[in-house]
């Protein structure tokens, strides 16, 4: 098998629906953020809905060297998010994988 650098893409709306206020959207939203950064050692950043208490939009990344292993690591980080009950995945908006190479001559 092959071994490629390749990324893993994951973008999601996020929906917290008891939500009162912007620190009480922060709550919930930082523990998925270091959760992810820790035990899935993916890059995490809310990319969208900064100011909107009961919604946000977060991009997570994963590098890896090789899209099986890629692959993988979204789906378990995916199942992981939709298992919490702090927060209502809105919509997944994207799930790619990427060889890098695909989108950067390496060569």
């Amino acid at each position: 098998m092959k071994r490629e650098p390749t990324l893993g893409v994951l973008l999601l709306e996020l929906r917290f629906p008891t939500s009162r206020s912007l620190k009480e959207k922060r709550g919930p939203l930082a523990s998925l953020r270091d959760t992810v950064q820790q035990r899935f050692h993916a890059a995490f950043s809310e990319v969208g809905h900064h100011e909107t208490w009961q919604r946000a939009m977060v991009l997570i990344v994963v590098a890896s060297s090789s899209i099986s292993q890629a692959e993988r690591q979204v789906a378990e980080i995916e199942r992981y998010v939709h298992s919490r009950h702090d927060y209502e995945v809105g919509r997944t908006l994207v799930r790619s994988i990427d060889d890098v190479a695909s989108i950067w001559d390496t060569e």
